[in-house]
């Protein structure tokens, strides 16, 4: 491995990226606030740990705005940044690949602490493993990256046609048919088993007891692998193809593509994002049929469309000057987003959990909307504040410390 490589300092970053990432990442707790809340496994069972009209109308707000856009903007950028990683010098001439192996192995123990700690719902763990798949496609020409990026967002689609189709041919033989039924029933009666468990557990527990819950949740949600993370694949190449534009770099020069994107996010993203809150509040996430194939395709080509509007938008801001200190605000969450992503994870925890306040189940989606509304509220000048005094945040500077295996000035002299 090369010592000869540095992380980028603060002087060399580009802060537009900064922003995105304060973003995403309080995109991402919008969504995830729902179910470090409540149960996992009802998003398997096509219902709703909240039953109120004003709940439900929230929930939904959720999906047609959140759901699906963020995590796209935060591994676009992962891609992005990727890119940018395979472009630093080495005085030595050597690889910069090994460097960018270990580091993504640093990422890979992080999100299993995570999953073991803290959250079920973790994104560090497979960010890891798709990004090390991600090397392979470093050398792609520009073409050859958007029709490998079309392609695996193709694969979860074709995947749960095949299912359904199975599940219908299936179906029409009635031996075949009662056991398949057989097997759905058994599935849900131990998804509801489990669904009690986890609200008890969660609320009353016991350390030892919640790491065992949280466990058994990560075993359900396990099967993303095929369904969720083949577009978080697809848009790390896409992040890859819009480093090597510089879509971020020159957007005075590109300034005419962001208003196109802005459009386009708002003519077509914002009606495909619709359509997608409703199918996804009304279909289980594990049944195959034509309505989730129909799902999986608004997820993987239509709800980028709004996330390409929610990104021109903020680059059409900052070049106008509009809400200045908003944009710069989250460049400040951007700069920490390994921290204020764990940290997100740390106080619900807190909030949700019998060694806290065991408020598990008892914060309806209202109050879990404020609530993430007051985090990010916090987090902005507390990255500021923290940034004022410090090279890195406390995980970024430990990720840095052990990627370069070389101690990183923390403290600001």
């Amino acid at each position: 491995m090369s010592n000869s490589l540095s992380p980028t300092t603060p002087g060399q970053r580009i802060e537009i990226l900064d922003t995105l990432r304060g973003f995403a990442i309080f995109g991402i707790l919008m969504v995830n606030m729902l179910w470090m809340n409540a149960p996992v496994g009802y998003a398997f069972l096509g219902e709703s740990y909240w039953t109120s009209a004003s709940d439900k109308i929230g929930e939904f707000l959720i999906y047609f705005l959140f759901d699906g856009k963020f995590y796209v903007l935060f591994s676009m950028l992962f891609g992005y940044g990727f890119w940018l990683f395979l472009q630093k010098p080495s005085s030595e001439g050597k690889s910069v690949v090994p460097t960018f192996v270990w580091r993504l192995t640093i990422l890979i123990a992080f999100g299993a602490l995570h999953v073991l700690l803290l959250w079920p719902g973790d994104i560090l763990f497979f960010y890891g493993i798709f990004g090390l798949i991600l090397i392979l496609f470093r050398k792609k020409k520009d073409k050859s990256l958007i029709k490998w990026a079309i392609g695996i967002l193709l694969f979860p689609i074709i995947l749960t046609t095949l299912l359904s189709l199975f599940m219908f041919l299936g179906m029409q033989d009635p031996a075949s048919k009662e056991a398949i039924e057989s097997a759905m029933a058994q599935q849900k009666s131990e998804t509801l088993a489990l669904v009690q468990q986890a609200l008890q557990t969660y609320a009353n527990g016991s350390f030892s007891e919640i790491v065992q819950i949280r466990l058994k949740e990560y075993s359900l949600i396990l099967p993303g692998v095929f369904f969720f993370y083949p577009n978080v694949l697809a848009m790390f190449l896409v992040g890859q193809y819009a480093a090597r534009k510089r879509l971020l770099v020159n957007t005075h020069e590109n300034k005419g593509f962001f208003k196109k994107g802005l459009l386009l996010g708002i003519a077509i993203g914002l009606p495909v994002s619709l359509v997608y809150a409703w199918l996804s509040l009304t279909i289980p996430a594990d049944e195959m049929s034509a309505a989730a194939v129909l799902v999986l395709i608004l997820r993987g080509f239509g709800s980028p469309l709004l996330t390409i509007g929610y990104v021109s938008g903020i680059v059409l801001m900052i070049h106008s000057g509009v809400f200045e200190k908003l944009t710069k605000g989250f460049a400040y969450v951007g700069r920490m987003a390994l921290s204020n992503y764990l940290m997100h994870s740390i106080i619900a925890a807190f909030l949700f959990h019998s060694y806290g306040l065991g408020l598990f189940g008892k914060v309806n989606i209202w109050q879990g909307i404020a609530l993430t509304f007051i985090i990010i509220a916090v987090q902005i000048p507390l990255s500021k504040f923290w940034l004022e005094r410090f090279n890195f945040g406390p995980f970024e500077w430990l990720w840095r410390t052990l990627t370069y295996r070389k101690w990183q000035s923390f403290k600001k002299e």
